[in-house]
């Protein structure tokens, strides 16, 4: 009877540990294809007119900004401000402007990824916003290799660690490596970028050596739930979207 009760804790134990196993996103330097993004900002006049606004805070009445979202704290916002309200900038599912945040996949070899990330074919005149949290068992200096076209912005921990308006030529091509720094725990980092009218894509890796990184979203489409350094309250609006997070 003692070794039956022994053998099921086991297997109890077991199973729970596969139950709370994490499928982080691949490290190193393969390319990231789980991103938390908005909904397409659309009819932006093009890359570099689009590039001196702020659609974040633009849509939200400044509760929530560029630099915020690059942030746990800003993070923490987000929760609350869920909706980016852009009236005169949304298309297809959000024809009103009510642009929402979700899970979505790249394609890294697809030269228009920005687009179909969101279900639609070769767009213009559009922003792609996405976020990846960078968990690091250490502070370190690695290097970020970002592709794109055309306009990118970067930021990382609430510093802008990247502006370039030229397109890289080519989805897997990379033309400015760039040296940046991770701290042990969890760091945010937004990509941005502005597309005026061919391809469209955006692409990221780090580097080899960084293969014990753990990146989320999760290759099953979850966020959320494991940012441990996410702090919520339960009051108000937070509560329901806290009680979906621990779902």
């Amino acid at each position: 009877m003692k070794r039956s009760l022994v053998l099921t804790s086991i297997m109890l134990f077991t199973l729970g540990s596969i139950a709370l196993a994490i499928d982080y996103q691949p490290a190193g330097d393969e390319w990231i294809t789980k991103w938390y993004s908005l909904d397409l900002v659309t009819t932006t006049g093009g890359f570099n007119a689009s590039a001196a606004h702020d659609w974040l805070a633009e849509g939200t009445g400044d509760k929530i900004t560029q630099e915020d979202v690059s942030t746990i704290k800003g993070l923490q916002k987000l929760l609350q401000v869920d909706t980016v309200n852009l009236p005169d900038h949304g298309a297809f599912s959000n024809p009103k402007g009510e642009l929402k945040w979700s899970v979505v996949t790249i394609d890294p070899n697809d030269g228009n990824n920005m687009s179909s990330s969101h279900g639609q074919a070769d767009l213009s005149d559009i922003e792609w916003y996405g976020i990846i949290v960078i968990e690091s068992p250490n502070d370190r200096t690695t290097t970020m290799h970002p592709a794109h076209d055309d306009y990118a912005h970067i930021w990382l921990n609430g510093e802008k660690v990247y502006d370039n308006p030229n397109w890289t030529g080519g989805v897997t091509i990379v033309t400015t490596p760039t040296e940046v720094n991770l701290n042990k725990g969890e760091n945010v980092l937004l990509f941005r970028c502005g597309e005026s009218g061919g391809s469209d894509y955006i692409n990221l890796h780090f580097e080899n050596s960084d293969g014990d990184l753990k990146i989320l979203p999760t290759m099953d489409d979850k966020f959320w739930r494991y940012i441990k350094s996410l702090s919520v309250e339960p009051t108000g609006k937070l509560a329901i979207t806290w009680a979906d997070i621990k779902r």
